[in-house]
């Protein structure tokens, strides 16, 4: 019993210094993670997310393969190969990607199908 409870106050003692620990994108300077719109909210439709990954973006049930990046200033360029869940890259759809970083936490986010959103961290 000893054993157990000390284990479960350990893991709630390293559990906050585990999500500061959240790597930042090799991508772009923010966390990694899931995003969804300030306004919806982290509670909003999982179509709404976007999850941003060490060197790829993903949304919807498409995952976006990077194929190139470009700094301006505060925000950044990306060529995008969306690929839906199954199909082949083959398949994918090119698409520019724009993420005006807001803060660590926050960006935002437009491409041919959304325009400027604000995006805020979920996970």
């Amino acid at each position: 019993m000893n054993k157990t409870s000390a284990a479960l106050i350990m893991s709630a003692m390293l559990f906050p210094t585990m999500v500061m620990a959240q790597s930042i994108s090799a991508i772009v300077p923010v966390l990694t993670g899931a995003y969804a719109p300030v306004d919806g909210g982290c509670d909003a439709a999982a179509a709404a997310f976007i999850y941003i990954e060490d060197k790829g973006i993903a949304a919807n049930k498409t995952t976006g393969t990077v194929t190139s990046a470009k700094h301006e200033g505060n925000s950044y360029v990306l060529d995008v190969l969306w690929i839906e869940a199954g199909a082949d890259q083959a398949d994918g759809d090119r698409d520019t990607v724009r993420i005006e970083v807001k803060d660590d936490r926050s960006f935002y986010f437009s491409n041919s199908a959304f325009e400027r959103t604000l995006m805020r961290w979920c996970s």
